[in-house]
């Protein structure tokens, strides 16, 4: 429960008069202030203002009040809300954008025609889909410079190229321009809208991707010639206009070293907002980040297809799930370590109806890797989901079904939203030849701050379903075992 809503609370615990004489009083519906009181609704600064009056605060107690309001509104501008929903929307979508469309290979990509100078959508996305393959191909380490603008064609390239990459992965790098007249002060927030494009380019199997932001008034675009939309490779470095209708390639490595160098200090001065942390790996490497994200017991918030039944299991239950495979006994002690971290959180927990479902029906668990259980029988099954219903049931902490009509979840994607730590966007790959996960972690505090109070106010909104359908749908599932 926020501060706001906490000290509404304790104000109108102390009113003299009814809930509906304090209603009628401050001109606000009922049940509205019934959502006020228990975090389900925000109140406007009008509403705030006449129960303020309603309450009869002294000026000490309605200057805190409005305080409160303003730091938990952060995010009830609505530009503000929908680029939130777009970057959330955006992370669980980002397999169907990572599928690649392209049927040529590298190979194939690189004998494609690159001249000087080419204009036309196609002829601009061969030239880029040759440099691309070349650099694929050649095992140069040294990092891609993307611009801090992009156009649907290069987003579609990059995608294409880095999902047949061969070979080891390859760096990029990323400015993202905030601009004082993108209708976001960097003061309030991060650049969202620029973070959500970038998302796409998150879990491409070959690509290790870094974002900064840099503040800029327009006036120039770094490196700051010719067009707004550029790759800068180690050797050459290709110039679009914003539609990706023309591009110029420039092959002078000496001009291509000086750009290279000119974003590179812009880069190293500028804000750290998205970073790989860690490339493809077991389980084990999981385990240490959220080690260290839990540190201090943060309030968070977690938003996954299914909830982490790990939080709900102890080391009886945990004895009975967990299974390893010949070779990887060695795991269990650091995994029991694991699930007593977990079983101290009390994280605010968004899932959806399918994830639970899938859970009931098969005995799949996300949050354990399966190398190392079996799927745990019925009646393990039943007892941990009467243990979600129990935190469902809990007013300490929310425990939901989202409505994936409104944000789609995906089993194999999750955003983990760390109070005063960040946010990390987890994939796992579940094909049976690859049980690895990749962690993309995203530190701006403004975001994150920001992100979680979004997170706080979807409860009462069409995104989340409400405590009752939750704990119905529960009940559903419980019949079902």
């Amino acid at each position: 429960m926020n501060e706001l809503t906490q000290a509404l609370k304790v104000l109108v615990t102390r009113y003299p008069g009814t809930m509906a004489e304090l209603a009628r009083q401050a001109a606000v519906d009922r049940s509205s202030l019934y959502k006020f009181c228990n975090g389900q609704r925000v109140p406007s600064l009008d509403q705030l203002e006449r129960l303020a009056d309603a309450l009869e605060l002294t000026g000490e107690q309605r200057t805190t009040l409005l305080l409160q309001y303003k730091q938990r509104s952060r995010s009830t501008d609505p530009h503000l809300r929908a680029e939130l929903h777009r970057l959330l929307a955006a992370s669980f979508l980002v397999e169907e954008y990572t599928q690649g469309t392209s049927s040529l290979s590298n190979e194939q990509a690189q004998a494609l025609p690159c001249p000087t100078y080419v204009e036309g959508i196609r002829a601009v996305s061969h030239a880029l889909a040759s440099l691309l393959a070349s650099h694929l191909l050649s095992g140069d380490t040294r990092p891609l410079l993307l611009s801090p603008f992009s156009n649907e064609m290069l987003d579609r390239v990059l995608i294409d190229r880095f999902s047949c990459a061969q070979g080891q992965s390859v760096p990029v790098c990323q400015l993202l321009l905030f601009t004082p007249d993108s209708g976001i002060p960097r003061e309030r927030i991060g650049d969202i809208a620029n973070l959500t494009r970038t998302l796409p380019f998150l879990f491409l199997p070959k690509m290790s991707y870094e974002a900064h932001v840099v503040r800029s008034d327009m006036s120039a675009t770094p490196p700051g010639i010719l067009m707004p939309v550029y790759l800068l490779f180690p050797e050459k470095a290709i110039f679009m206009d914003a539609a990706g209708q023309k591009a110029m390639i420039l092959s002078d490595t000496d001009v291509v070293h000086s750009l290279r160098l000119s974003f590179s200090r812009t880069f190293v001065d500028a804000a750290s907002v998205l970073k790989l942390a860690s490339t493809a790996h077991d389980f084990r490497e999981s385990i240490a980040l959220y080690s260290t994200l839990f540190t201090g017991q943060p309030h968070s918030f977690m938003v996954r297809y299914q909830p982490p039944f790990s939080l709900f299991a102890d080391a009886d239950m945990a004895a009975r799930v967990l299974r390893p495979a010949p070779g990887q006994e060695a795991l269990v002690p650091a995994m029991l370590d694991y699930l007593n971290t977990w079983n101290r959180q009390k994280p605010d927990l968004y899932f959806c109806e399918e994830g639970l479902l899938q859970f009931v029906r098969s005995g799949a668990m996300y949050d354990l890797p399966p190398e190392l259980i079996t799927a745990p029988d019925n009646a393990t099954r039943r007892e941990l989901l009467l243990r979600l219903r129990r935190a469902a049931a809990d007013d300490r902490r929310t425990v939901r079904i989202v409505n994936t009509s409104q944000l789609p979840l995906t089993p194999s994607m999750s955003v983990n939203v760390f109070a005063g730590r960040g946010v990390v966007f987890c994939q796992a790959d579940p094909t049976p030849d690859k049980l690895c996960c990749r962690e993309y972690l995203m530190e701006d505090p403004l975001l994150t701050e920001t992100l979680m109070h979004y997170l706080n106010d979807l409860r009462g909104t069409e995104h989340i379903r409400s405590q009752k359908y939750t704990l119905d749908f529960i009940d559903y599932c419980l019949r079902l075992l």
